[in-house]
């Protein structure tokens, strides 16, 4: 069995692992976007309610509705604060995968260029056997006319 033949199935086996690493990253990826449209969303509520308190506030309020807000609002505070956090950690896992499929995309290409140089150097060797072959044949048929 040639080389380039033994080593197809390694870099089919690479190419199975780069397709599963582009696989994870774009799940990474896509829960990274989704953390982020979240802590948008949190940003925006918290402006908004901040607003209505603000509206409400100038037109006077008790101290248990001041209450009510102040409370609320340090609840989007911390759920920001997490939403944040939780960017954080998402975003050092997303490149976490994008390392990985660097790495087994680095290793598909290299196994790629290996089998193909396996291949050129089988397919010279083969024109190189074609050659002398047929060199052969032609010194054969040469001495056959002229010796007979």
């Amino acid at each position: 069995m040639k080389k380039s033949d033994r080593m197809i199935p390694i870099k089919q086996l690479a190419e199975d692992h780069e397709k599963e690493a582009v696989k994870d990253l774009g799940q990474a990826q896509r829960a990274l976007t989704e953390h982020e449209m979240k802590l948008e969303q949190l940003v925006s509520y918290r402006a908004e309610y901040y607003r209505m308190f603000q509206e409400h506030g100038s037109r006077g309020m008790d101290g248990s509705q001041l209450q009510a807000y102040q409370s609320f609002l340090a609840q989007l505070d911390t759920a920001i604060v997490s939403q944040r956090e939780m960017i954080e950690q998402v975003s050092v896992e997303r490149d976490n995968r994008r390392d990985v499929w660097q790495h087994r995309h680095i290793r598909t290409e290299a196994l790629g260029k290996t089998v193909e140089r396996y291949q050129n150097t089988e397919q010279r060797q083969e024109q190189s056997r074609e050659q002398r072959e047929q060199d052969d044949h032609a010194n054969n048929q040469f001495w056959l006319l002229h010796h007979k």
